[in-house]
């Protein structure tokens, strides 16, 4: 059991580093354009990337995991609408590298444990079951 959870967690990790890297040199080189114009830009471009490798890669279905659209924007809103906020508040106080090593600090560490959290199940879906002849069961 507990292998299984430290090699979830080397996974996590590694697809962790590649996006701590990717999300704020993206970040770092759109930031002239504004900071909260490059925030966004960064996390649409690798959000979108970032699904794919956990759909694939990280918490993958043959280990029980369930990653789908609405899943994996559970797992990300609230560190993403955080970042937008700290971004907003303390892009002018902190500048460009104090910024771009905050919000990724704080990306990885509060990503995986919530999407651990929202990938195993543990947040509730509206589930529909249907008791006819056979039972229904659907994620929303």
């Amino acid at each position: 059991m507990f292998a299984g959870r430290s090699k979830l967690f080397i996974r996590f990790s590694l697809s962790g580093a590649l996006f701590t890297v990717l999300g704020p040199l993206l970040f770092w080189s759109l930031y002239p354009i504004g900071a909260l114009t490059a925030l966004v830009v960064a996390e649409v471009l690798v959000h979108l990337i970032r699904y794919v490798v956990f759909c694939h890669f990280v918490f993958t279905r043959t280990k029980g995991y369930i990653v789908t659209p609405r899943r994996y924007l559970l797992s990300t809103l609230p560190v993403t609408l955080f970042g937008i906020a700290f971004t907003w508040l303390l892009s002018a106080t902190l500048g460009r590298l104090l910024l771009t090593l905050a919000l990724s600090s704080t990306s990885m560490l509060v990503g995986f444990l919530w999407s651990r959290y929202v990938y195993s199940g543990a947040v509730g879906l509206c589930r529909v079951q249907h008791n006819f002849q056979n039972k229904v069961t659907r994620d929303f």
